[in-house]
């Protein structure tokens, strides 16, 4: 065969396997046996072989290869990846829908509501339709590149069809009206879609339930549940992996504008492309979704689903209305998770253990006679505190009901005090540290403390009980934690360091860079490769912003963004060690208690001496170049609010403290700018409100030079 006829017969053959490709995985529809799939697909592998340069990025032959990774390289997303707020019960839905009514008064609007399938939101690019990156959602601004894993999988087409020919991909489109409507999305996008480049769509990576179970069966029950088989999988280095643990992908958004109007539109447009998904279901008020909510609880139930649901999804069904109620904190005000009502089951407190944390917190820890709970064994649940405890008014022994706050987290919720027996225990929190024996303070947490996620009435405030020794070995093994985390040293994670702490090989963080191969490939279960690799981390990561290094120190009350406004007010470590308090309390958004717990940190003599060691064992802190007064946004307040397309999240940071400015994270009279970017949440709003000047990325950065 020549060439030219190589060609032609090649693309005929991409075309019809990716026909079956998408009748067989997405449809589930298999026209023809496989091993006529198989022969199509032989026989394009053959023609490739002849001619490599027929290869293209779309083949089917390209789903897996190349070598395994060594790690995933970090992208940063176009537009921020959102996760949702959770309601639970139809008043949290009313009292979400009171919201957005005071926010849009006089608009109505209606509801799409879609399964809420429990999977790993998954970013996907594609250029000139062929699929170029995948990207998990990280942070929501940066995520992981695992784009050689999601070839592996088949509902995922690796080129889109931009000439919107699918029109099978859901039964409701036999119906005439809803053929007619897509008709009109379809003429109306295709103009768009041709001078479109770059498409973006959002989805989740899933497993089936009857997959799991299988690859539970051979892993000896290494898996929690489908979600973290399906997030395990995507993440492994070697694509080969990912491929054999028949993974699927479900579609949920189309970011680009190619002149949709409603969520409807989006989903149609999406499976028009030949990417899976599910028409959504339209509802004209509240009471219509939790018919729909309830129907969904049935059929899940029965085992109709194929996948996890842990709930429905419902946002408001016209486009211009979501997009202008913007966004507030990581979740579009647009959206709500309507989750289905937590699964209960009874067990026995058999015990109450204490966990020490980082900063000396101690926890209660129920530990339970082992139960399932929708499909997870639970064994333990926090108690939060002692006035948690006296709450529920358990004791050791007692019949309880368990639950996972949103099928996740477990969670005890009530005490059955007829169970009893007269052999159960009151509880005390220990008035010595369970780990050193250290003495116990009874501290009380500020009321306008959260309560801990999942509780409800008090679960997470009240008072906490502290461990005063700073030199406490449990604290110790959380401040190592911390610090690998803040440097960002992943191959070193807690289960290491505790095996590299028991054998003798560390005894504080600053241990951990001193750390010889020699050290770690004679331990078992470790070897010389392991050994390399994570010597390798540690060495790569020894040089470190001064930010980053006063966070890693784990000072009480100092989060990433006060270490920023330390080092760029000091400049060096020195200076930092050195500052009296009345100038660290004079540092804009340092209030009193922050200042006092940096100025005595850098007191205590033996946290001088485990900084010595950090730097005597090659940790080499890099001075920032301390904030300039010149500028001109010297002496103005600047707040940030939504996603800038020119710039990242810290880059703004960083353009405004150079420019003289005060970053600050909340809107006051005291406020000079706000910056607007896309999808602005709350703070927006209340600029106007208060009458801040408010500014657009092209005026904020005008305003920079």
């Amino acid at each position: 065969m020549i060439k030219h006829e190589a060609k032609i017969r090649a693309e005929k053959l991409k075309k019809q396997i990716d026909e079956l490709r998408y009748r067989y995985h997405v449809l589930d529809d298999p026209q023809v046996t496989d091993e006529v799939y198989d022969s199509l697909t032989r026989e394009l592998r053959e023609i490739e072989r002849q001619y490599p340069d027929l290869v293209t990025p779309d083949s089917p032959s390209q789903r897996v290869g190349g070598t395994p990774l060594d790690k995933f390289v970090k992208v940063r997303h176009a537009r921020r990846m959102l996760s949702l707020n959770d309601a639970f019960s139809e008043q949290e839905m009313q009292d979400w829908e009171d919201r957005l009514k005071r926010l849009e008064p006089g608009s109505t609007w209606h509801y799409a509501c879609e399964p809420k399938f429990d999977g790993l939101a998954t970013s996907l690019i594609f250029e000139n339709g062929v699929f170029v990156r995948g990207a998990t959602r990280g942070d929501g601004f940066v995520g992981e590149d695992i784009t050689q894993n999601l070839k592996t999988i088949q509902t995922i087409p690796l080129k889109l069809d931009l000439e919107l020919t699918r029109d099978d991909f859901d039964p409701y489109l036999k119906n005439g009206k809803t053929k007619r409507m897509f008709d009109e999305v379809r003429k109306r996008a295709l103009p768009i879609i041709r001078k479109t480049e770059r498409i973006e769509v959002r989805g989740e990576v899933l497993m089936r339930i009857k997959d799991f179970n299988k690859l539970n069966k051979r892993e000896n029950n290494k898996f929690a549940n489908p979600r973290n088989a399906a997030a395990g999988s995507i993440r492994q280095l070697d694509p080969k992996i990912a491929l054999s643990r028949k993974l699927v992908w479900h579609g949920y958004q189309l970011v680009t504008d190619l002149g949709q109007k409603n969520h409807w539109e989006e989903h149609a447009l999406l499976g028009a492309m030949w990417l899976p998904v599910q028409l959504p279901f339209g509802a004209e008020n509240l009471e219509e979704v939790f018919r729909f909510m309830k129907n969904r609880s049935r059929e899940r139930d029965s085992g109709k689903y194929d996948f996890e649901m842990d709930g429905i999804v419902v946002q408001v069904y016209e486009r211009d209305i979501f997009e202008r109620l913007g966004v507030a904190g990581k979740a579009p005000r647009g959206a709500i998770a309507y989750k289905f009502a937590a699964k209960k089951a009874t067990t026995v407190v058999e015990d109450i253990l204490v966990q020490v944390g980082r900063q000396g917190n101690l926890t209660p820890i129920a530990v339970m006679k082992p139960v399932e709970v929708g499909g997870v064994t639970i064994a333990h649940a926090s108690l939060h505190n002692e006035d948690e405890i006296k709450r529920l008014g358990l004791k050791i022994g007692d019949t309880v009901v368990v639950q996972r706050a949103g099928d996740v987290i477990p969670q005890i919720v009530e005490v059955l005090p007829k169970m009893r027996s007269g052999r159960e225990k009151d509880f005390h929190m220990p008035k010595t540290c369970p780990v050193c024996g250290g003495k116990v303070e009874r501290r009380a947490i500020a009321s306008s403390s959260p309560p801990a996620r999942g509780g409800e009435g008090g679960g997470g405030r009240g008072a906490a009980h502290v461990c005063l020794n700073p030199k406490c070995p449990a604290k110790n093994l959380r401040v190592m934690e911390h610090l690998v985390n803040a440097f960002e040293i992943y191959t070193v994670g807690p289960k290491i360091i505790e095996r590299f702490k028991d054998e003798g090989l560390i005894t504080d963080a600053a241990d951990i860079f001193a750390l010889k191969k020699e050290d770690i490939a004679v331990l078992e279960r470790f070897g010389e490769k392991s050994a390399e690799n994570i010597i390798a981390s540690i060495e790569a990561h020894k040089q470190v912003p001064l930010s980053k290094f006063i966070y890693a120190l784990g000072i009480l009350h100092v989060g990433e963004e006060t270490a920023i406004d330390l080092a760029s007010h000091f400049g060096s470590l020195e200076k930092l060690q050195k500052a009296q308090l009345s100038e660290i309390d004079a540092i804009p958004n340092i209030g009193g208690a922050v200042a006092k717990s940096i100025y005595e940190y850098f007191r205590e003599a033996h946290n001088l001496k485990y900084i010595e060691r950090l730097l005597k064992n090659g940790v080499e802190v890099k001075s920032q170049k301390i904030q300039t007064k010149s500028g001109p946004l010297v002496g103005k307040k600047v707040v940030v609010t939504g996603t800038l397309q020119t710039l990242s999240r810290e880059e703004a940071k960083e353009a405004v403290r150079a420019a003289g400015g005060d970053w600050v994270s909340s809107v006051s009279r005291n406020t000079d700018y706000v910056v607007v970017g896309e999808n602005p949440g709350s703070k927006a709003e209340k600029a106007r409100d208060l009458g801040v000047k408010i500014l657009d990325e092209t005026e904020f950065v005008k305003l920079l030079k």
